[in-house]
């Protein structure tokens, strides 16, 4: 899983060098992504939509985030292909960035992280083997309930407004995307 393991260095490169030259916040202001840029700054403005999947807030977010696309992506690359892979991957990251800045007012607050690229990922495996045994928290179950479980959590973290910082809207938006780009971008068996 060529692609995988290149997302995940891209990432925990720039978090290192973020943190090693002590430019993580500079980073994070030129490079996250600011809905409200996109009208301000033109073609400038769209560069966040891509490099925000690359920032990470903390060494727990970075962490958690490579675990989850280390999980999936492993497994997800070789059915897809490289390409198709990263194709889903960025173009999961992107939608889930537009519908978090879409569907929230806080189009000054910066976005930043692989997760709803990520959560892009989860739902093309959620799709491509929905009876995968995985383990939620701490619970043995197939991967489609534990889906099903983590969108509620993320519905009850929206209305009961759970820790305002993280892009809820992202990950459900991300996941969705994932989803319906799996049966188009997957591998079709020859005739």
């Amino acid at each position: 899983p060529t692609a995988t393991y290149l997302m995940m260095a891209i990432c925990i490169g720039v978090f290192a060098y973020g943190e090693a030259a002590e430019t993580s916040r500079v980073l994070v202001e030129d490079y996250g992504y600011l809905p409200s840029r996109l009208a301000e700054r033109g073609a400038e403005g769209y560069i966040g939509l891509v490099t925000h999947m690359f920032l990470h807030g903390g060494w727990l977010h970075l962490i958690v985030n490579m675990i989850v696309l280390w999980s999936f992506g492993r497994g997800l690359e070789p059915v897809m292909g490289s390409f198709r892979f990263v194709v889903l991957y960025l173009v999961t990251g992107v939608l889930a960035a537009l519908a978090h800045g879409f569907v929230n007012d806080l189009s000054n607050v910066i976005l930043i992280g692989a997760s709803g690229a990520i959560a892009g990922v989860l739902g093309a495996a959620v799709v491509a083997a929905p009876r995968l045994p995985v383990i939620f928290v701490i619970v043995p179950m197939p991967l489609w309930i534990s889906v099903i479980a983590l969108v509620a959590l993320h519905v009850a973290a929206i209305m009961f407004d759970w820790d305002p910082e993280i892009a809820w809207h992202a990950h459900l938006a991300g996941l969705a995307v994932g989803a319906v780009l799996y049966p188009l971008l997957r591998r079709r068996p020859a005739a």
